[in-house]
């Protein structure tokens, strides 16, 4: 097991920074200065790393930095308000100038080479592409001007700016992903562009990533993996030669000044003399305070992860940033029972008479089972097993001498806690969630287990014999078991129209309904069904026996379960079958259940499914169903069968005592707080991090990884992490040494400014004349309800080449950023004084509602634009059909796009930029179906196909490097059944998904690769690799500054010429009607 930060070097780290600083990152070169990064602030030094100064210490991220040529300035990038902006700052300290105000993300890439402009990349003006566009703003402010249409991910000019050296790609290896050696479609190239001319060169370049590009003289130096490690490599006459050899860190963020380029590796900043190809480390010391580190208390709610009412309802449980609080449900105060930053304590349950608590606890390192009384005074701690795997806490079994509990190899166990013996009960064959809860006597488990046709069996475990009784037969979807309180039924949820959807990984689970009905299964052989004909009261006594009897002579043992015809009696209740979770039995025998709406019935306005749940109750005596509350997410009940504890959106909890009128009372949790020491915090998350990816990854050995060497070669590192954001990208460069895609770093308690959100018009402008002039409206295009364009909508009398003169009464020009008249505009009624010619003699004033964000006018835009593009171009015989990705979206835009143009011969699919999401085999299935028949009816010219929905010519598929997940697994079916035809560039390349892993205690979370495509050859393929096109199409900058699409243009070539050979399959008009009777 790994070691462990001891208590000295927690002391050490809530004092100061040791004498060399390392994690500094993003150095920038310039005369005799370097600016960096450390703790998310920026810092100068001289060329030797000496005379440390602190430039700024806003809470908010600053990035970025990069020199000015002369030195005496810093362009960076800051959230201050929540956005991503350009900043400038004298390079001696200051107050940082705003240059931009766009409320998309603006990046820092450099500066022109006369230092009057900063150059930057965004996706403001772009919506189809996961690269942006490189702008320049000048240093006095105004409106930025975009260099080229081409994306452009980082660049750099030559010395007179006729030059552009740039990636035309991101990274693989980037922002919140963490995959070194990147081997698939996302391993951009350096393109040399010449501004003058139009044209470009490529550095020499194969199945690696170059990053970086930076000039030396008329020389052009990067950082490359060509050689496993990422180094500088350089480009002179024609030939690329490596220029360092490290091979234990990699290169990073590297810029040059004059012959000087700095870099970081193993997070330190490293001077390299590009004359004489040495470098060298800089001892940089840093004494600051680092206020994120400050011990502090914070509201633990936000990371809720379980929470349990007591036995009589009196206090409510919670498991929440690691520790474990006791919340009154009325009287009293709430207790940290726990109190152990940098342990996380979780799952905690109470005992069934509640005088003790059971939680999780990760304390040195292994999880184990902690036994405690009530006030978290320590009695017992028990371990849950010597096998690598995550643990967690199911239930505390009534006669209080066990608990259930289950680990992440889907293995379901009981613990004896008197002795800590372990009985393992079953191990589930699929890595999905089962369900289990124990009998009212503590004798029997009910749980569910999937079979090999993905659904799910309903069995008893006789914990006595540990015997396992199937009670369902496999022909439906069984959830919620849920035991009577007297023991005399079982009641469960049962679907027989779960098999479309059982497989939640495929695009075919979309929109299909999953309905459940609710069953009661009678465990005794002479049991009565729960909904008996309602006799009179002789009747009654007649068939049953004297009911008069006094309470002392009534038996309050629990029946015995009798599992013989046990299958036989099983009964359905009355209530309509609908999507049900939650299954409640409570102490006046009704049954409470949650009823959640079919995901895909509906679309708000905001154009996202319908998510809304109910809490009802079956009520037996009137066998009717009631609604009991809105908006709850989960219900659990007391021991005593007489409190419920209620879950509601964003975690709100409340109570209600179970009666004929249920009450529901909010939860107090003001002071559910935890008191957090961050670097303890910081230390478990980081083990955490480690610890998941050896519990969840998909290959046990980790591909032979040596992965207690990686913790060994980036711990030490932690003690210099000065922020959680610090933390992330610590942990991000360890998961990195996995080389393996959906390996993300994601959130925690980072810190987040308040934004102050600036509004958009939905409009391109230029600068004319010294005044903003619109260039383009969007629409937002026909169909989109959930889209608003404040400049189209009718009766607004503004159009395209009209000026903007004045913003709610304040004038503007070119001298003023047009954008920051907006903030905090969105959604408010703003006035525009407007002119066709720029003169106020002609101006009127018009109202709008400026929006968020244009993402979604912009991306309809070209999308309609593309669309209409292939239709004229192929006069109307081929339709063209956008996949933004492979879940929700892209089944919307498929059925909405594909369906509405089966009238045509052939069809391009565009998936580029294919965020992925499911495996899209409902999409192939479409794509792949045959001509079966025609159908004509007397009246009418058409005739009918079945299948009505296909397109049976010719079909492309246009592919690219930021098509990836189910954006990879598209083109590889569409390519494994021979649909078509695939252009444009290899994709992405990841095809080992994520789902299993818990969160980390403050909300972060690492998303550990779980399971792994592989084809019916039984080969591992794709992941790493990516989809090859069948003819491979660069998106040519020069022709997209031309306005051109090349990739879109060589598809519409190819499915033109393969119409040509095509011979239709489908008949537009049917036979000659027969002549003969009977034929």
């Amino acid at each position: 097991m790994k070691t462990k930060l001891t208590l000295a070097a927690l002391c050490i780290l809530a004092s100061s920074v040791q004498a060399e600083t390392l994690l500094l990152q993003e150095p920038s070169i310039a005369q005799n200065k370097i600016a960096f990064v450390y703790a998310g602030d920026i810092y100068v030094s001289n060329k030797q790393g000496q005379q440390v100064t602190r430039i700024t210490s806003h809470a908010a991220n600053e990035y970025a930095p990069h020199l000015s040529p002369d030195g005496q300035w810093i362009a960076f990038t800051a959230d201050y308000e929540g956005n991503n902006d350009v900043y400038i700052v004298p390079a001696t300290g200051g107050q940082p100038k705003r240059l931009t105000w766009h409320p998309g993300t603006d990046e820092v890439r450099g500066w022109s080479p006369d230092g009057k402009s900063v150059l930057f990349t965004s996706r403001r003006d772009i919506a189809h592409n996961r690269t942006g566009q490189l702008f320049s703003v000048a240093i006095q402010g105004g409106f930025p001007t975009k260099v080229m249409e081409a994306v452009v991910s980082d660049g750099k000019m030559n010395a007179d700016g006729s030059k552009l050296a740039y990636n035309p790609e991101r990274l693989a290896h980037g922002g919140k992903n963490g995959w070194r050696n990147h081997r698939g479609g996302t391993t951009p190239p350096v393109w040399i562009y010449d501004l003058n001319k139009n044209s470009y060169v490529e550095v020499p370049h194969g199945n690696f990533s170059d990053s970086s590009p930076m000039w030396v003289g008329e020389d052009i130096y990067f950082i490359s993996d060509r050689s496993k490690h990422k180094n500088i490599y350089s480009f002179k006459q024609g030939q690329v030669e490596q220029v360092t050899h490290f091979n234990q860190w990699d290169v990073a963020n590297a810029n040059a000044f004059g012959s000087d380029i700095v870099f970081e590796k193993g997070g330190a900043i490293f001077l390299l003399d590009t004359l004489t190809g040495n470098s060298k480390q800089l001892n940089i010391d840093i004494k600051v305070d680092l206020p994120q580190r400050r011990t502090q208390f914070k509201d633990a709610m936000p990371s809720l992860s379980s929470s349990q009412i007591s036995a009589t309802g009196k206090q409510v449980l919670l498991s929440a940033r690691g520790e474990v609080f006791s919340v009154p449900v009325k009287d009293g105060s709430t207790y940290n029972l726990t109190n152990t930053s940098g342990q996380n304590e979780r799952d905690a349950l109470w005992s069934p008479l509640g005088e003790q608590i059971a939680y999780i606890t990760d304390k040195g390192g292994d999880y184990r089972l902690v036994l405690a009384d009530q006030f978290g005074e320590v009695q017992k701690t028990l371990d849950l097993g010597k096998h690598t795997a995550d643990f967690y806490l199911f239930s505390w079994m009534p006669d209080g001498k066990h608990i259930v509990f289950g680990d992440s190899n889907m293995a379901l166990w009981l613990i004896e806690l008197k002795s800590g013996k372990k009985t393992k009960v079953m191990k589930n064959i699929a890595m999905t969630s089962y369900d289990v809860v124990s009998s009212p006597d503590s004798k029997w488990l009910a749980y569910t287990r999937n079979n090999t046709n993905y659904l799910r069996d309903l069995y008893l475990y006789n914990i006595k014999d540990k015997s396992h009784h199937k009670i369902t037969d496999g022909m439906s979807d069984n959830a919620e078991p849920v035991f009577s309180p007297d023991g005399q039924y079982l009641y469960f949820a049962s679907s027989t129209n779960k098999g479309l959807t059982a497989f939640g990984l495929d695009l075919s689970s979309q929109e299909r309904p999953q309905r459940y009905g609710l069953y009661a299964a009678v465990l005794q052989q002479d049991g009565q069904s729960p909904l008996m004909p309602k006799l009179a009261d002789e009747a009654y006594r007649s068939v049953n026996g004297s009911q008069d009897k006094d309470e002392e002579e009534a038996d309050d043992s629990l029946p015995s379960i009798d599992i013989k015809g046990l299958s036989k009696r099983i009964v359905a209740l009355p209530v309509p079958q609908r999507n049900y979770w939650g299954l409640t039995a409570t102490d006046d025998n009704n049954l409470y259940f949650i009823e959640g709406v079919q995901i895909g019935s509906s679309i708000e306005l905001d154009g996202k499914p319908l998510r809304s749940s109910q809490l009802k109750r079956f009520n037996f005596e009137e066998r009717k169903v009631d609604k009991v509350a809105e908006k709850i997410e989960s219900v659990t009940v007391s021991a005593d069968g007489k409190q419920l504890l209620l879950v509601g959106e964003g975690n709100a909890l409340s109570t209600a005592t179970v009666a004929e009128k249920v009450e529901v009372t909010p939860l107090n949790t003001a002071d559910v707080k935890a008191r957090i020491n961050p670097t303890q915090e910081w230390a478990q998350i980081f083990d955490e991090a480690w610890r998941n990816e050896r519990d969840y990854f998909y290959d046990p050995k980790m591909h032979g990884l040596d992965w207690q060497g990686v913790y060994d070669k980036y711990q030490p590192l932690f003690k210099h992490v000065g922020r959680r954001e610090d933390l992330n990208n610590l942990m991000r460069e360890m998961i990195s040494e996995m080389q393996v895609g959906h390996n993300y770093i994601i959130g925690g308690d980072v810190h987040r400014e308040e934004t102050m959100k600036v509004g958009l018009l939905g409009a391109d402008f230029e600068v004319k004349n010294g005044l903003y002039r619109i260039k383009n409206i969007y629409t937002g295009e026909a169909w989109n309800p959930h889209l608003k364009a404040p400049l189209a909508v009718p009766g607004n009398k503004v159009s395209v080449g009209d000026y903007i003169l004045e913003v709610d009464g304040q004038p503007l020009d070119a001298s003023i950023n047009l954008y920051s008249l907006f903030v905090g505009k969105v959604d408010k009624q703003v006035r525009l004084t407007v002119s066709p010619n720029g003169k106020a003699k002609k101006a009127h004033t018009l109202v709008v509602e400026p929006i968020k964000s244009e993402f979604d006018l912009r991306h309809w835009h070209w999308i309609e634009d593309n669309r209409n593009y292939v239709t004229k171009a192929t006069g109307g015989k081929v339709g063209y059909v956008y996949l933004p990705n492979t879940t929700t979206a892209g089944y919307t835009s498929f059925n909405r796009m594909f369906f509405a143009q089966v009238d045509r011969k052939g069809v391009i699919l565009d998936e580029r930029s294919n965020g992925g999401g499911q495996a899209a085999n409902y999409i192939i299935d479409v794509l792949n179906r045959q001509y079966l028949s025609g159908w004509k009816y007397r009246s009418g010219d058409m005739v009918y196909d079945t299948p009505a929905g296909a397109i049976y010519g010719p079909k492309v598929m246009l592919i690219d490097q930021d098509a990836g997940s189910g954006g990879d697994f598209l083109p590889y079916a569409f390519k494994r059944l021979e649909l078509g035809t695939l252009v444009g560039k290899t994709t992405w390349g990841g095809l080992i998904g994520i789902s299993a892993n818990r969160d980390f205690i403050d909300g972060g979370r690492v998303t550990v690769p779980n399971f792994r495509f592989f084809t019916p050859d039984h080969e591992w393929r794709v992941e790493n690799e990516g989809v090859a096109p069948d003819i491979e199409v660069e998106l040519d900058p020069v022709a997209v500054n031309k306005g051109q699409d090349p990739q879109l243009d060589r598809a519409i070539k190819e499915v033109q010429q393969q119409l040509k050979s095509f011979k239709p399959v489908r008949h537009d008009t049917p036979p000659a009607f027969p002549t003969e009777l009977g034929r």
